[in-house]
């Protein structure tokens, strides 16, 4: 079993406006939320877990929360990476709290090609890129909070921008995002 000597942070503050709930808050698996099942089948493969969301107010279970920025009233992905980079100062991996079936076996091989001097890596599949799968470094802060000003919040842009690499997985099924309710029932089904 592999053990990734870097925090990993959930990211599981977004809006889930497609799924029409919290996302991060619908019950998986034997857990009472998503983001606790996450939570408790990675823990053993990091240095530390921690989950970044608007704000903790919203789950009641024990765990290091990593609230975003007051500075953003954004829901976006890039504040909450310069929130979680800003309050880490280390090069941390990232995993959306919707992709339940990413194992540690994919952050140990990202974390096989983060070398000195990268930004970002970043897991790809034949179907897409997995900006929320992926290593971050804190050298994107500033990148970060450029682009912010501009109120530009895509995360391509900045790894365009930036010392980033890819690494393809053969397997789209490892990075089923659950968006939809279709997606969400699939995904129990395969537990």
């Amino acid at each position: 079993m592999p053990f990734i000597p870097l925090p990993l942070v959930i990211v599981a503050g977004g809006k889930s406006s497609r799924m029409g709930s919290d996302k991060a808050l619908l019950p998986f698996g034997d857990f009472k939320t998503l983001s606790e099942y996450q939570l408790h089948r990675l823990k053993p493969y990091f240095s530390n877990i921690y989950v970044s969301s608007k704000s903790k107010e919203k789950f009641d279970f024990e765990a290091f929360f990593i609230e975003d920025s007051s500075a953003y009233s954004e829901h976006s992905p890039l504040v909450a990476l310069l929130s979680i980079l800003e309050h880490l100062k280390t090069p941390v991996c990232i995993l959306s709290v919707d992709t339940p079936f990413v194992t540690s076996e994919v952050f140990d091989i990202l974390y096989q090609n983060f070398k000195e001097g990268d930004d970002a890596i970043i897991a790809t599949s034949p179907c897409s890129s997995h900006q929320l799968c992926a290593i971050y470094a804190p050298t994107m802060v500033e990148k970060i909070r450029t682009q912010l000003a501009f109120n530009e919040h895509k995360i391509r842009l900045l790894l365009d921008q930036s010392r980033t690499k890819y690494v393809s997985f053969d397997d789209d099924a490892l990075f089923l995002n659950l968006n939809h309710p279709d997606e969400y029932e699939k995904a129990q089904k395969l537990l």
